[in-house]
């Protein structure tokens, strides 16, 4: 009876070890609501949720002009307002999944790719993506820099995300449309939306985040909320685990904007 309990409990261990991880940005704020987050200093940085990386940069221009991309988490609600003083705001309802925290927003910088870093290499499940209000303005509207998109020019604005082993090689490819236009009628996201990425397997260690769109000048933004990650106990653990156990029985017998 008590191999049978012991066995039980080391079950029951592994399989809380290896619970799902769901990154939802609330837990990182401690000050109010309707703001976001901006970092003091310069350079390559990185903020980090239940031990994932998320990388930004931001660059000082000299007289108190910076920008910055990469990803930010904001718990901005102003969905209806575009132009880019606003982009930092998600499409739709303005909040986010749960409608009550923050979510993640992702600017794609001019070189390219935003990227999350994972601890381990394990299974990334997926992610809800919407549109910014900045970009969703932009392509039902048009702006200084770009035109609305249209049927007759099939518009298409695309998220695509790669996932990388741990020795940096690419595990497989997902392609999500935040704007479709090829049809007879013009679609754009303006909800919360899972992306499936269970495809990309079990052996990924980081992704990178690229976008596209047929009028070039579409701001590259996206908000994410709850990243969901198949958390796996690192060996070292397990073992530990198990020699605990073991030890128990034998004794009882894880576009450049400027600020202003």
């Amino acid at each position: 009876m008590k191999n049978v309990l012991v066995v039980a409990a080391v079950a029951a261990l592994l399989g809380s070890a290896s619970a799902d991880v769901v990154v939802d940005f609330d837990a990182l704020w401690t000050t109010g609501n309707n703001t976001y987050d901006m970092p003091s200093t310069f350079g390559a940085l990185a903020w980090e949720n239940q031990g994932i990386q998320f990388m930004r940069t931001r660059t000082d221009w000299g007289g108190g002009w910076s920008s910055w991309d990469g990803t930010t988490f904001s718990s901005v609600n102003n969905p209806l307002v575009g132009g880019s003083g606003n982009q930092y705001a998600v499409s739709g309802s303005g909040l986010d999944v749960s409608g009550a925290g923050s979510y993640g927003v992702f600017f794609e910088p001019w070189s390219g790719g935003t990227s999350v870093v994972l601890p381990v290499a394990t299974e990334v499940k997926g992610f809800y993506a919407n549109n910014t209000a900045y970009a969703a303005d932009t392509i039902l509207n048009g702006d200084g820099f770009a035109r609305a998109f249209s049927t007759a020019s099939n518009d298409l604005f695309s998220l695509t995300i790669e996932g990388f082993d741990s020795v940096g090689s690419s595990v497989g490819i997902v392609d999500f449309n935040l704007a479709d236009y090829t049809g007879v009628t013009g679609e754009i996201v303006d909800e919360w939306t899972w992306v499936d990425l269970s495809s990309l397997g079990g052996d990924v260690k980081s992704l990178q985040f690229n976008m596209s769109s047929t009028e070039g000048n579409t701001p590259n933004y996206f908000a994410m909320d709850e990243l969901t990650v198949a958390a796996i106990p690192e060996p070292g653990t397990v073992t530990l685990m198990l020699l605990g156990f073991g030890g128990m029985v034998w004794f009882r017998k894880k576009r450049t904007y400027f600020l202003r």
